[in-house]
Parts: structure tokens; sequence; C-alpha cells
């Protein structure tokens, strides 16, 4: 296997028409979930991936399964529990602005430990991809997720997106958690706000040093439309956005660029190549309502950039 991700899915209901919830007509669901946007853009791209989480014996459980099972994303390791499946609303604005409202207290991802996990399954991966959410899901998640790393020890690479939310966690507990787990962590992919939530409020260059100092040997820094920065290993650049997209659910950007680094660093893809391909990938999907349902195939990916770059050339 080559990626596996651990990690809670939800149910997102979104409003229709677009607008405030208390005007809406009716919602349609989607499936979201950081891991498992992230390994759903993986599949597509042709990788193998494996998604393992707990999902509640309800029929809120049953579509996510069926939909993550459509997308060739193996399931085999996600189990059933005693609790519900996590649900939240969507609200999108005419000007394209998103508010979000968990309900996802006591459910069954939240209540996932290392005794729900078999490590000699994660131990055949070739990367293990995680983010903050499921730290902050729940103390028995927290303990898991450290548990984990620090068995696998160099065994697998970790690719980590801190993707903190403080309508979950405080950002001090964020900022303390999350630098206790970094010295665990290969690749780390961070944004704006995550560097300053957990360095304060320091020189892009400056996280790069401290993150390094941390024990990241890749640091990857998104700069929204700007493209991002990084350091792979005392090596250092900048990529520019190759492409600016109109954004219609900004929703799963930072999923679908954690996709592109991922895919790149599978691919033995040099970091200017792979960080472009990943920027590209996250202005991509938000011409898409939904986290996940704009990720391109291999394919249209490398057509899209192609087109691209016959554009570049053309002008």
């Amino acid at each position: 296997m080559e990626v596996i991700g651990i990690g809670e899915s939800m149910v997102s209901l979104v409003n229709e028409p677009k607008g405030y919830i208390r005007h809406a007509d009716s919602f349609k669901p989607y499936v979201a979930g950081a891991e498992m946007n992230t390994l759903i853009g993986l599949s597509r791209l042709g990788h193998e991936t494996s998604w393992v989480s707990a999902l509640g014996k309800d029929e809120l459980g049953e579509l996510i399964l069926h939909k993550v099972r459509a997308e060739n994303v193996d399931t085999s390791h996600v189990l059933y529990k005693d609790k519900r499946t996590g649900v939240f609303f969507k609200q999108i604005s005419p000007d394209g602005s998103v508010d979000v409202t968990y309900y996802r207290g006591d459910s069954a991802a939240s209540n996932m430990d290392i005794r729900d996990l078999d490590m000699e399954v994660l131990r055949q991966a070739k990367v293990l991809y995680l983010t903050g959410i499921t730290l902050s899901l729940s103390e028995s998640a927290k303990k898991m997720l450290f548990e984990v790393v620090s068995r696998l020890g160099d065994d697998v690479k970790v690719v980590f997106d801190p993707n903190i939310r403080l309508k979950m966690w405080s950002a001090e507990e964020a900022r303390e958690t999350i630098l206790e787990f970094l010295p665990h962590v290969d690749c780390l992919i961070a944004g704006r706000n995550e560097v300053k939530i957990l360095l304060g409020a320091v020189r892009l260059d400056e996280a790069l040093d401290t993150f390094r100092e941390y024990g990241c040997g890749k640091v990857v820094l998104k700069l929204g439309k700007e493209g991002a920065m990084y350091d792979f290993d005392g090596v250092r650049g900048s990529v520019k956005n190759p492409r600016q997209f109109e954004e219609i659910d900004p929703v799963g950007a930072g999923d679908a660029f954690a996709a592109g680094i991922v895919s790149g660093l599978l691919n033995d893809e040099g970091a200017d190549g792979l960080i472009g391909k990943a920027c590209f990938l996250g202005g991509y999907i938000t011409q898409f309502i939904g986290d996940y349902q704009g990720f391109p195939s291999a394919d249209q990916l490398w057509a899209s950039m192609e087109n691209l770059n016959d554009e570049k050339v053309n002008r």
C-alpha cells in the first residue's frame, strides 16, 4: 500500500439555494473529511490508498462507506462502533464565503483508540498521512496518533497537515499538542495562519528554520494565491501559483494541495515540480462544490497543466 490515512469522515449538508441556512429549501448531502479527501485525490491520481477510521452503525456511515469505496480507496480497515456518524452543515453564501457548524461530539471516529488499529498493516505503507483534526477529536484519538507514530519510528514516512480548526480546540492546546507531535513528522504542510498559531508572528524563513529544528526534514508553507515556500532537506525555494481559478467552494483546497505533495513524493518528483502541482490542484478543486468532487484524474491533471504551459508559451 502506498498511502494510509487515519481520520474521521462526516456527512456534509449543504444548503440550497446558496445563502443563509434559515432560507434553505433543501440540503444536499456530501461526504467530507480531511484525510479521506486527500486519499480520494491520490486514488484518482493513480496511487494505492487505504483509509482507517470508525463509522457509526447508521445510514450516514453507510453513505460515507459507499462513496469512499466508489473512489477505489481501500476501506477494509474501517470499523463500526455503537456511536453515531458525525455530520455538519456547510453554509455557502453567494459571495463564496463558507461557514460550517459541526455535530461531531462523541462520534464513532472520536472514540477511536490504539486498539482499533493494526500496526502491521500501517507498517506496509510508504506514507502515513495524518492531520491535526484527528489530534483534536478527543483525548483517545490524540493518544492513538502519538502511539502510532512512536511505534512506527522510521519505518513509514509521516506527512502531516496541522489543519487547525479553532472550533474544535483552543489555539493554546493546538500549539502545545502539534509542536509535541512535530518530531515524528517527516514532511510538514502548513498554512500562514497555522504558522502564526504555532510559532507566533515570525518571518516565513524563520518558520522554516524552526520547523526543521523540530525534526521535520521537509517543510512546505502554503501561501494561498501566492503559491508556496519550501525547505526540502536544507534546500529552499518558492513556487508561484501556476494559475488563478474562479473560486466557488474553497473547502477541500488544502486537502487537494496535500494530495499533490504526497503524490509528488511518491513519484520522486523534484521540489519545484511537485509543489507547483500541489498549488495547481489546490486551486483547481475550488471550482467545484464538495470537498473532493473536483479532483482530476492523473490524465486530466497532466492535460490541464500542459494546456496551461502551452498558453504561457503562446502569449
